[in-house]
């Protein structure tokens, strides 16, 4: 009576032309007409990510490294760092790809 929503109707994020999904919170959608759309958990953007990286992990199976930069507070004291770490990574540990690299089923645990 109070809640006007309508169950199970999502909204539209994003229409493209094709998409690269490595792992959760991790994916690249591109559209000819349009802007790119992409997320990296854990990785900084101060080097945008493009299609090609993503694609490249995804049939390398390799390990895109990536260097994080920023700031932190000791005492009064600021200083920056910077740390080398594994960006996007091709591995999937919720669930086991098939061999055509789309497709994917249960983990036999």
């Amino acid at each position: 009576m109070f809640d006007k929503r309508t169950p199970g109707l999502f909204k539209k994020e994003f229409e493209g032309d094709g998409f690269v999904g490595l792992n959760a919170k991790t994916y690249f959608c591109w559209s000819d007409v349009g802007e790119d759309k992409y997320s990296s958990k854990g990785v900084s953007h101060l080097h945008p990510l493009t299609q090609k990286d993503y694609i490249n992990v995804l049939n390398k199976e390799k390990i895109d490294p990536q260097i994080n930069r920023g700031f932190i507070k000791e005492k009064e004291t600021f200083f920056t760092y910077a740390m080398k770490k594994d960006g996007l990574k091709y591995f999937y540990t919720k669930r086991k790809v098939l061999a055509n690299g789309v497709s994917t089923t249960f983990l036999d645990i």
